[in-house]
């Protein structure tokens, strides 16, 4: 049973569970027979957004890596241009200008450029966010509410400004005062600084490398993990079935009422062209869900209780579910209140309380001081998600057991979703007119919204992890572009010597390819890290899967041999002639 209620002003949910937990203990006090009573409170917020609150982090922390991304390769591009910079910054300030009017200068021009920027992604990201809220192929809670900001823009926009504030200072800084003449005569010789500005940029692209490593492989392992979820046997068939919340008006004097109306439901509703089979439960898979203490006859009590699933059903649900019978029989109409208690029990169950004796016949004692003989074993059914083991579930005859409120019909046909949904209602109708009939779903939503959380962190991932790639390949396509026309005099002379195109193009390309593997190979690490983090979002794989570092690595491997071989080309038709001219 589920409450909803609101604390009072300045009450804590933990003085609030402190005054549950003393309720309860007066209630099992006043009634020791009743045993199994229990109370838990929860946040109101924590029960909508739980689910999804580790994915949102990941997706924070990933947003966060990419920005660093973004932020490494705008200080590389800027660098680069940074010696040419430090040259005009050294003229302006041979002809008499202050070092606060240069930083003015630089200020500004960065400044302006970061604010545009900032506008057209603050323009994208409302739009894609836009876009994200109106989707209905994934089910997260209050999604459609969500919208882009002006402190998110602020935010955003201040990251630019300080990122690109922080670089264009370089030039400036590199001139020192009464420095003009040396940064000068170094330009014109371009050796020196050349050298150190490259193994700056260079450490830079391994570091962007490393980053984007980080966030391929986390999105590899949350695809592994998402395809271990869907491979996941449910227990039941979720293809060609549809349900409905019931909510009869008919107040039932005993249990044979109830008997008498649900055969009633069924029969007609199973006479419909095209249904194949109909079935009731007071709660359907992957929906809500409760607990029941209970004890084993004949077996000494355990220092911590067990606690079964409990599934109050009709005859025909099994069947409407498809859920494979595995040992003894099903309920039956026969099963009514006067004929002995009877139950069926998952395999998981089984196995757990039985430890290999046989389960059929054997009785189980709940608060009531009723026993429950097993007279049946079912397959497991994944009950609260299909990431979580199914349990202990017992499954109840309705017309034994009156503890529900509510009821779900499940309906399964060959019939397209709209003409069953048509004609079942229409059937619903004829039983008790003022039933309501309009709330149903298929089972395949259910299964989809249970997934919605994973399903919305791997779209977004997906976006993050192809921009890493196209900016990591931006960045090593510019670095050895810039290496490539920075050391042309010197691949000039050494093709002058002797040197063939080939060795060129390849030395470029094994450049290129080391700087990628020492950045996989600190990303690889940084992963593995990362991946211990992850937790629940992880399942059927381990954080340290070979599949998904391998295929990470091949993956940033091609993209960084793609993006070095312009420059390598490039680098091969230098002329050697022409470029000792130089």
């Amino acid at each position: 049973m589920v409450i909803l209620g609101r604390l009072e002003q300045g009450v804590t949910p933990e003085r609030a569970q402190a005054e549950l937990d003393a309720i309860v203990a007066g209630l099992q006090e006043e009634q020791p027979d009743r045993w199994g009573l229990g109370a838990e409170l929860t946040p109101l917020q924590a029960k909508i957004a739980g689910p999804f609150k580790p994915a949102f982090l990941l997706l924070a922390a990933a947003a966060s890596v990419l920005l660093l991304i973004v932020c490494v390769n705008v200080s590389n591009l800027l660098l680069a241009r940074s010696p040419r910079r430090s040259r005009e910054v050294a003229v302006r300030k041979a002809f008499g200008a202050s070092r606060g009017r240069l930083a003015r200068q630089l200020v500004l021009e960065m400044s302006g450029l970061a604010l545009v920027g900032a506008v057209f992604g603050g323009g994208l990201a409302a739009a894609t966010t836009r876009a994200i809220a109106r989707t209905k192929a994934v089910q997260v809670p209050m999604l459609d509410q969500v919208g882009m900001d002006a402190s998110a823009f602020l935010f955003a926009a201040g990251v630019a400004l300080l990122t690109g504030l922080l670089v264009s200072m370089v030039p400036a800084l590199q001139v020192g005062e009464g420095a003009e003449a040396s940064v000068l005569r170094s330009e014109s010789r371009g050796n020196t600084s050349g050298r150190s500005g490259r193994r700056l940029r260079e450490s830079l692209v391994v570091a962007e490398v490393a980053l984007a490593c980080v966030l391929l492989v986390v999105g590899g392992l949350l695809v592994r993990s998402f395809q271990a979820v869907l491979d996941v046997e449910l227990g039941f068939a979720s293809e060609n079935a549809v349900a409905w919340q019931l909510n009869p008006s008919v107040n039932f004097q005993s249990l044979t009422e109830v008997g008498v109306f649900t055969s009633s439901m069924v029969d007609r509703i199973e006479e419909i062209p095209g249904v194949e089979a109909a079935g009731l439960i007071d709660a359907l898979p992957l929906g809500r869900n409760r607990s029941w203490g209970f004890r084993v006859v004949g077996q000494a009590e355990e220092d911590e209780q067990p606690a079964l699933f409990p599934h109050i059903v009709g005859p025909g649900y099994l069947d409407a579910m498809r859920i494979p019978l595995l040992a003894g029989r099903q309920l039956s109409r026969d099963d009514t209140e006067d004929a002995p208690l009877v139950v069926l029990l998952n395999a998981s169950g089984a196995r757990r309380l039985f430890r290999g004796e046989e389960p059929l016949g054997q009785r189980l004692l709940l608060w009531d001081s009723r026993e429950w003989e097993v007279v049946g074993v079912v397959q497991d059914v994944r009950h609260l998600s299909p990431e979580m083991d199914p349990g202990i579930q017992v499954y109840f005859p309705l017309t034994q057991m009156a503890d529900f409120r509510t009821l779900d019909l499940v309906v399964r046909s060959r019939l397209p979703t709209d003409r069953v949904v048509t004609a079942v209602s229409a059937a619903l109708g004829e039983i008790d007119p003022s039933m309501p009939t309009g709330e149903f779903w298929t089972l395949q939503e259910s299964v989809d919204r249970a997934v919605s959380a994973r399903t919305f962190t791997l779209w977004i991932l997906s976006v993050y992890g192809a921009a890493a790639l196209f900016l990591a390949a931006l960045g090593i396509y510019g670095v050895l572009a810039q290496s490539v026309a920075e050391r042309g005099p010197e691949i000039g002379i050494r093709m002058a010597m002797g040197a063939s195109r080939e060795h060129v193009v390849w030395s470029v390309l094994g450049r290129t390819l080391g700087l990628a593997g020492v950045g996989i190979l600190a990303g690889g690490l940084a992963s593995f890290w990362a991946g211990s983090l992850l937790g629940s979002l992880v399942f059927g794989v381990g954080t340290g899967d070979p599949v998904t570092y391998a295929g990470m690595a091949l993956v940033l491997l091609t993209v960084a041999a793609l993006a070095g071989w312009v420059p390598a080309v490039r680098a091969g038709r230098i002329r050697g002639t022409s470029a000792c001219l130089l």
